[in-house]
């Protein structure tokens, strides 16, 4: 109630795991030097942090930012 009519403006921030399933136009990840790392290896599908950073990544509909 107290932000009045700005619902549609708010911003959901949320895990891998709380996002599964739904996409937004934009989504910005925040990567460790781990993640960076492995992306620029290639991720293991084996691998549970590697799913949960493929998982981040492919929310967005047009665009995932590096924050």
């Amino acid at each position: 109630m107290r932000l009045g009519g700005a619902h549609e403006r708010l911003v959901p921030g949320m895990t891998c795991h709380r996002a599964k399933g739904r996409e937004w136009d934009r989504v910005e990840v925040r990567l460790e030097e781990a993640d960076a790392a492995a992306l620029h290896k290639g991720l293991d599908p084996a691998d549970e942090a590697h799913r949960s950073l493929y998982v981040a990544l492919t929310r967005a509909r047009h665009r995932s930012l590096v924050v």
